[in-house]
């Protein structure tokens, strides 16, 4: 073959290879996009939920959760049914999509079949997270919807709250996406429940570890170990607010622990931001990508 078809040959192969990356790129920033704004969706859950409902969830559980919490819009009912994708939902919680069929079955099972008491006025109600749960294997189609009983505490809380007073929590799903501690999430929901018209609130240290579901973590160091620091830097990290902790004392033991939460600057929001994007996305984020191909 002459040279000058061998240089010929060589631009075109470099040229058809820069026209595929460039196109892979498009398809990843896309995707990238597209999951970025579905983080920006919103969870609702009634105050009373919050701070009443205790349960214990895996992080992927949680996360799959408040995804699908974040999915309910104004003027749906108890029997409104949604439509997630596995693929979706794992790029944007950042979660493995190396699972098998068997044990994503195995989570939303476990997920599903979670209830607890709920204390009403007069009465108690046993309630659960989903009524219907399907799984379509092939297409990766996971259709849920909440149970009844749920009614109260995820639909129509703006509603409800003109009409009964009952407040209710909102936050954007990025914030606790990144967390790596299910005792984070819940540690946050709490103190946002509790931050509308206060700086700081205390709980008794039995009473927080009630709440959080880790009695199991008798021993108050241990507690501070994998629970309370763990929780406080990735809030502090990830949030849209900052938190310090002071622990009250009753002579050598801790009797008591207060929290005093702010609500960050802008320029400490783009942090959070960024870190949170950095767990989720890698070193490389999708507006790097976009900035490439620009």
């Amino acid at each position: 073959m002459c040279e000058s078809c061998i240089d010929s040959f060589t631009e075109m192969w470099y040229d058809t290879a820069e026209v595929i990356l460039l196109e892979q790129s498009k398809i990843l920033y896309n995707a990238a996009e597209r999951a970025d704004a579905e983080r920006d969706l919103r969870v609702y859950k009634a105050d009373e939920l919050i701070q009443k409902a205790r349960y214990s969830l895996s992080l992927t559980e949680q996360r799959f959760l408040l995804y699908s919490i974040s999915k309910i819009q104004p003027g749906h009912d108890a029997g409104q049914e949604y439509e997630l994708n596995l693929a979706d939902f794992q790029r944007v919680c950042g979660a493995d999509g190396d699972e098998s069929y068997s044990r994503v079955k195995a989570w939303i099972k476990h997920l599903a079949d979670k209830s607890w008491w709920m204390a009403q006025e007069r009465s108690e109600t046993l309630v659960r997270w989903f009524s219907t749960v399907r799984i379509y294997q092939q297409s990766g189609v996971i259709v849920v919807k909440f149970h009844e009983d749920m009614f109260p505490y995820l639909f129509r809380l703006a509603e409800r709250m003109r009409e009964s007073g009952k407040l209710y929590t909102s936050y954007t799903l990025r914030y606790v996406l990144p967390m790596k501690s299910t005792y984070s999430i819940r540690l946050y929901e709490l103190l946002k429940s509790y931050s509308k018209n206060n700086q700081s609130w205390w709980f008794e240290l039995d009473q927080l570890r009630h709440l959080l579901d880790c009695e199991n973590y008798s021993r108050f160091p241990d507690f501070r170990r994998y629970v309370l620091e763990p929780s406080v830097r990735e809030i502090n990290q990830y949030t849209d607010i900052s938190i310090d902790v002071k622990l009250i004392k009753d002579g050598r033991k801790v009797k008591a622990i207060e929290f005093t939460m702010l609500e960050k600057n802008f320029k400490d929001l783009l942090k959070a931001h960024h870190d949170g994007l950095t767990e989720l996305e890698g070193d490389v984020h999708y507006w790097d990508i976009k900035e490439t191909n620009a």
